[in-house]
């Protein structure tokens, strides 16, 4: 080892690597600032997932927001899997709102390529039944409104404290579609969070573990079933930035 090259050249932080003209602007909220940037990435095979993970704060509003852009690729297979934006929300209290918004060739639920396609997903696990109805009905109102398609189901694999998922999908590249979903989502997470009193003894680490442990390994196997290579432990990463810090 050449001294001279180990001071001056050992493990220099890498760029980050996010062009910011596919970025979106964030949800109007007051005193959002940033407060760290976390860059997670694993290659496997011929699959390179890159997640590029933004934390912000509003100490005015009490919201802890995480932001996530990633491309998990196959340039061989020419198989993708892209997050465009999406969001982790959470003021303390209150249950955790997350928001996947994915545009990507291949199909999560039947796992074969496809046309390129946006689906943008919401869950609020935690909530209570009659809290989970409100906020889901009032985003289907707002959706209709905006003539946007959508529907709930539930997945039989998470817990019950999860609760159904309620998603919308339009065909080809739709970055309008999860701009205007985060900005209808993120007023109807305030208005709840404004009319229902916090719970200040919530205990969030059901979620964490869920999404740590559990979910990674899921979805390790549901990237293998698309044809993609990602590692748990990437997955268990990324998840463990989006649900940490409460």
């Amino acid at each position: 080892m050449e001294n001279e090259s180990f001071l001056t050249n050992y493990l220099q932080p890498s760029k980050n690597g996010l062009d910011r003209t596919f970025t979106l602007p964030l949800p109007e909220i007051s005193g959002l600032k940033e407060c760290g940037e976390y860059i997670v990435q694993g290659k496997l095979d011929n699959t390179c997932s890159t997640n590029i993970i933004t934390k912000y704060v509003s100490e005015l509003e009490g919201i802890r927001l995480i932001e996530v852009y990633k491309n998990t690729e196959d340039k061989e297979k020419g198989i993708f899997i892209r997050l465009v934006g999406t969001l982790s929300i959470l003021k303390k209290g209150y249950p955790f709102l997350f928001l996947d918004a994915a545009i990507s060739n291949v199909s999560p639920r039947t796992a074969e390529q496809e046309e390129i396609s946006t689906r943008v997903a919401l869950h609020m696990p935690q909530a209570n039944a009659e809290e989970r109805n409100i906020f889901f009905d009032s985003l289907s109102e707002k959706a209709d409104t905006a003539n946007i398609t959508h529907n709930s189901r539930s997945i039989p694999v998470l817990p019950d404290f999860w609760g159904p998922i309620w998603s919308t999908e339009k065909k080809g590249i739709a970055p309008e579609l999860i701009r205007n979903i985060r900005d209808i989502a993120w007023e109807i997470y305030n208005s709840f969070c404004s009319h229902t009193e916090p719970d200040i003894n919530f205990d969030y680490l059901p979620v964490q573990n869920q999404m740590a442990f559990k979910n990674s390994a899921a979805e390790h196997h549901l990237f293998k079933k698309m044809g993609l290579s990602v590692t748990a432990e990437v997955q268990a990463a990324f998840f463990s930035v989006m649900v940490a810090g409460v």
